[in-house]
Order: structure tokens, then sequence, then C-alpha cells
């Protein structure tokens, strides 16, 4: 019995974030972010604070460089107007971008010949995207509780945040 509660709590998070997104209409069918696997529990979290003294052209070339950190603290920034004018749009994106990470393998398909057609290779690109920092996930989800720059979505919201919350 323990077994299958720790298994849903483990699955749960995923679970909620497809069935939320497909029922709220906040992605349509085919999404990969309705495939999404959260993050690992136990992930480093580097602290904002950290980013304190960096101005925001400094964290986008961090940010621009794959530092999650940075990225999830410009969407801080563009959120509260710290620093930057306040800009729910950019808010959105650079959170985004720190709470989702894409990752993209390239395959590819022979295709023979056949009578005087010379054989050939199609690629075929895979993408999977899974949580990346955990308290960008958890801004994520406030950014959809309170509808900035997203349909307000309390679904969406609790499902981004639970996965979160299980990768810290």
């Amino acid at each position: 019995m323990r077994n299958k509660v720790r298994h849903w709590v483990r699955t749960a998070p995923a679970v909620v974030l497809a069935m939320g997104m497909a029922a709220c209409g906040g992605a349509p069918q085919g999404d990969p972010l309705l495939t999404m696997a959260c993050p690992a529990a136990g992930g480093p979290v580097p602290p904002s604070k950290a980013y304190d003294d960096l101005d925001a052209r400094a964290l986008e070339a961090k940010a621009d460089h794959g530092d999650l950190a940075a990225a999830r603290v410009l969407g801080e920034r563009y959120r509260a107007g710290v620093d930057v004018a306040v800009d729910p749009v950019k808010a959105l994106a650079w959170t985004r971008r720190a709470a989702v990470v894409e990752h993209t393998t390239t395959q590819f398909i022979m295709a023979p010949a056949v009578g005087k057609q010379p054989g050939y290779t199609v690629p075929v690109n895979q993408t999977a995207l899974s949580g990346g920092d955990p308290l960008a996930l958890i801004e994520l989800g406030m950014l959809y509780a309170q509808g900035q720059g997203v349909p307000r979505s309390d679904t969406i919201a609790a499902a981004l945040t639970l996965c979160g919350r299980q990768g810290i």
C-alpha cells in the first residue's frame, strides 16, 4: 500500500498538470507541455540573492547562456517592476524559459533505394519537456493564478506549484 501511495505522490503532479491544462484549455491537444515531466527532487536551486547586484542586461546575458536561475530572477523583476518596467509578457516569457526545459533529439529514417530512385535519409526531431528551475515552476503557477500574461487558471496554477514543490 505504501509503495502505491509513494508512486502516486511522485506521478500525481504531472498527471494533474496534464489534466488541468487540457480541461482548462490552457494548452491545445498535442501540446508538448501536456507531457512535461516534473523536475527531480533535491535539485540545486540557487538563491535569488546571488543575482541582486546584477542589472537586467547582465541577467539576460546569463539567461541566454542557459542559467535558469537568472531567467527566473529576470521574470520576477519584470513581474514586480524591479530595475525594469512592469511587463507581464516578458515576465511570463522569462519565467517559462526558466521553468520549462526543452530537450530535442534528432533521429534519422533511412528510405532505401527503389528502382532508379536513390536511397535517402529523413531527419525526425523529437522534443520532450521537463521542469527546470523548481522555483520558476512555482512562479509560473503564480502567474496563472493571477492571470498575468496568461488566461487565469487555478487548476494549472495548482499543478505547476505542486510540480515545483516536488522538485525542491
